[in-house]
């Protein structure tokens, strides 16, 4: 899992061929890939906010430490969403398809998803420290190369067509992200 997960961040074009070949199954894809490494950030963030608190504070203001139910739930609300979020990008993957020629692929839109996500939750190790979630804007920047590679290895995107085809289905994520949040803060659960 870590050899894939290093060589689809650090040679994605190389890795994208391989997984394009092999066809991995979906469940496969989710129980050795995703739910794995969509720990890593939610793990981070649960020890970041032990130790340090929430530091994004003001300087010369005191530092919020929320309690450990708080920080189990962060953790565990960091875990569902990071999941959510890559089964939510490959249904923007698949819906956009025929935007482009292309044909609905499901298996493909998964993991396109999925694998494409990788940079983000290795780099998440930096929200150990909670200060450092901006940070993470370089590894979503990345995530966008990996996931263009991705489309195009599967057979999911022609020629200069990969960028625009991500940044629909990206805008479609954050779309349907905004919804899911503000659905479950109506309902108290967030």
């Amino acid at each position: 899992m870590l050899r894939r997960a290093f060589a689809v961040t650090f040679a994605p074009r190389r890795e994208w061929a391989a997984i394009a070949r092999e066809q991995p199954a979906p469940l496969a894809v989710l129980f050795r890939h995703v739910m794995p490494l969509a720990a890593v950030p939610a793990f981070a963030w649960m020890i970041g906010l032990a130790v340090f608190g929430l530091d994004l504070v003001v300087p010369g203001e005191p530092i919020a430490r929320p309690g450990p139910a708080a920080i189990l739930r962060a953790g565990l609300f960091t875990y569902l969403g990071s999941i959510l979020s890559v089964a939510l990008l490959a249904g923007a993957f698949a819906l956009v398809a025929p935007m482009y020629g292309t044909r609905r692929d499901w298996r493909g839109a998964w993991t396109v998803a999925a694998y494409g996500t990788t940079p983000v939750w290795l780099f998440g190790a930096v929200l150990v420290k909670p200060m450092l979630v901006v940070a993470l804007v370089a590894a979503l920047l990345h995530c966008a190369y990996v996931y263009h590679d991705g489309l195009r290895a599967m057979g999911m995107a022609r020629g200069g067509d990969a960028p625009e085809y991500v940044a629909i289905a990206v805008v479609l994520l954050l779309a349907a992200s905004t919804l899911a949040g503000g659905l479950l803060g109506n309902l108290g659960v967030l």
